[in-house]
């Protein structure tokens, strides 16, 4: 996470009415990007992980518990109460990394879009 929260600031001392920064700082947020894309892959793989966890805990519940369908049932949701939480957590950690690169892909194109326009002032003037 430090590499994220240097990257941030890099891109943060960077002058917006500088092209050349301008430029610059998008291609930090590109690399912002890369990392993020890194820890939304590891959040998605996470949560795989819990969902199979959760998945494999019911089966065994189911077959290991007797009575009726719903009894087993049942006895399966108290015995995956944990892995729900777990899965839970994780979908929630996927999300946020998902809507951090989405909010990043945004960033990125309202910063290509602010250099074209300073480009062409730039022309214009001269």
């Amino acid at each position: 996470m430090s590499k994220l929260s240097d990257l941030y600031k890099e891109a943060e001392s960077l002058n917006e009415e500088i092209p050349a920064e301008l430029a610059k700082k998008i291609r930090v947020y590109a690399k912002i990007m890369q990392v993020i894309g890194k820890y939304h892959a590891a959040a998605v793989n996470d949560y795989g992980k819990a969902y199979a966890d959760r998945k494999r805990v019911w089966g065994e519940s189911i077959i290991g518990t007797s009575g009726t369908g719903k009894e087993k049932e049942g006895q399966a949701e108290v015995d995956c109460y944990e892995y729900r939480i777990k899965e839970a957590q994780a979908e929630a950690d996927k999300e946020r990394w998902k809507n951090a690169k989405d909010s990043t892909a945004e960033i990125i194109n309202a910063l290509k879009k602010q250099l074209e326009t300073l480009q062409m002032e730039y022309r214009n003037a001269g």
